[in-house]
């Protein structure tokens, strides 16, 4: 029987929901701010969920980490290919943008209105070396990851960092008696499984939120940036496709099953990633997939799957590779065989250093691949700020599809079959609790204490910034 969940979370009603959205967005550009507004609220929402649930994945992936056979060995085959892995995008890149031409063969008039568009788009962006306030840390600064103070990072939010303590911590655990954090692990269970439970009911709002992300995208970039940039969207959407088709394929060759059984398995998940803007949203679903339905080291998916959004970036290394080609085409500057190869090389470079950079800001990164060139990005670079939010999506989605393959890829001997892994698969079970009135009323008086508390910091916090601002 057809549940209303599944039509609701069908990818057709979601790809329905996106062009709608993307209709009225270009129908109605005024309303922007308020869709905008909307759309930060969910962010919001599903970044509150989705944060503390991947640490505690990665947590729950290092303390089952000790049974694998060989563990050492497959986590460092799993380091050294991701960073292949991202070379390899970077090269299928550049060969996709070569043979479509992207960014070649556009009429003056074309140009012209991409470069007024550029221009008109310029006022919406301030960008500059230096802040009025001083200068900031380094975008090459790679100390920065590492964590001084675990509480710290973690009220920031700086993901990078907090997967880095957590892998500290947990590895700390981890070499412990199971005994004596057997507590701590069991606390961290009911909390795990509540959290998955939340962005599993976050993600069922994803109908609604993708017409608000689609209006909300389409009312700023406007028509014409997404039909003038439309080679390089193509180029884009073409060789995502192409990489996401062979990490099915290794996936496919692990476990000697067809494409249309691994599709099945994670189309869920790969409908979160591709229409979500928070990919740590799919995370929930690509586990579930890859352990209970595939059959794979639930350890291996706990550890490996978070992380990949966040340090496996094979889309960036993709988006930077058909960028360069998309500009050389654009101000017809003939590229050698070398110069080829140096866009290779320093696509992945910049998709290394975009590790902690995310949404518009990782585009900019794109200047350090044009400048090793001698080709110009900034007069163009307003409009692919426009864009963008139109490829985070494809993005996100690589990150997870290659992090999968390579999973399958050094899993040999290790995943199970899937009917006995369903059997571990975790039952909600209904849970009573009985208060007397006195507590009752306390827990109440403790609970309205507390939310005062907050509003109270909060308008204290913007009573400063407008008193600072003032100033």
């Amino acid at each position: 029987m057809i549940q209303p969940k599944d039509i609701f979370q069908h990818p057709a009603t979601l790809l329905g929901a996106v062009l709608l959205g993307g209709w009225v967005g270009t129908l109605f550009p005024e309303s922007a701010p308020g869709l905008a507004a909307v759309s930060t609220l969910y962010l919001s929402l599903i970044q509150m969920a989705s944060l503390p649930f991947v640490v505690l994945a990665v947590f729950f992936g290092l303390q089952r980490l000790p049974t694998l056979p060989g563990a050492g060995r497959r986590l460092l085959m799993l380091v050294v290919m991701s960073v292949i892995a991202m070379l390899l995008c970077a090269m299928v890149g550049v060969l996709v943008a070569s043979i479509t031409s992207a960014g070649a063969g556009m009429s003056s008039t074309q140009t012209a209105a991409l470069g007024e568009l550029a221009m008109r788009s310029d006022s919406q962006f301030v960008m500059a070396l230096r802040g009025v306030e001083g200068a900031t840390p380094s975008l090459w600064d790679v100390t920065a990851l590492v964590p001084n103070n675990l509480f710290a990072v973690l009220a920031y939010g700086s993901v990078p960092s907090v997967l880095i303590g957590v892998l500290l911590f947990g590895y700390a655990i981890a070499v412990q008696d199971p005994v004596a954090s057997s507590h701590l692990s069991g606390i961290f269970e009911g909390i795990y499984r509540a959290l998955e439970s939340l962005v599993t009911r976050f993600n069922a709002l994803l109908p609604a939120a993708s017409f608000v992300l689609a209006a909300a995208a389409t009312s700023a970039a406007g028509v014409e940036s997404i039909v003038l940039l439309g080679s390089f969207l193509g180029a884009f959407f073409a060789a995502t496709l192409i990489v996401s088709a062979l990490s099915i394929g290794a996936i496919c060759w692990r476990l000697q099953k067809s494409p249309w059984e691994v599709l099945t398995a994670l189309r869920d998940p790969i409908t979160v990633c591709l229409f979500s803007p928070v990919a740590v949203a799919a995370v929930p679903g690509f586990i579930h997939g890859m352990s209970a339905q595939l059959g794979f080291s639930r350890a291996l998916v706990e550890l490996f799957t978070p992380i990949a959004p966040v340090f496996i970036k094979a889309g960036e290394a993709l988006f930077f590779a058909v960028l360069a080609i998309f500009i050389a085409n654009l101000y017809d500057h003939a590229l050698s065989l070398g110069d080829v190869a140096l866009i290779c090389l320093l696509s992945w470079a910049a998709a290394l250093w975009s590790v902690g950079i995310v949404g518009v800001k990782s585009v900019i990164l794109g200047t350090f691949v044009m400048t090793s060139l001698g080709l110009p990005l900034e007069a163009v670079l307003p409009v692919f700020l426009l864009v963008e939010v139109l490829c985070e999506g494809p993005r996100n989605l690589l990150s997870f599809l290659v992090s999968s393959a390579l999973i399958a890829l050094v899993s040999d001997g290790l995943y199970i079959n899937s009917t006995e892994q369903v059997t571990e698969a975790w039952q909600p079970s209904t849970v009573r609790l009985r208060f007397t009135r006195k507590q009752a009323l306390a827990g109440s008086s403790l609970l309205a204490l507390a939310l005062l508390t907050v509003f109270c910091a909060g308008v204290g916090f913007g009573l400063r910034k407008a008193i600072v601002a003032v100033i």
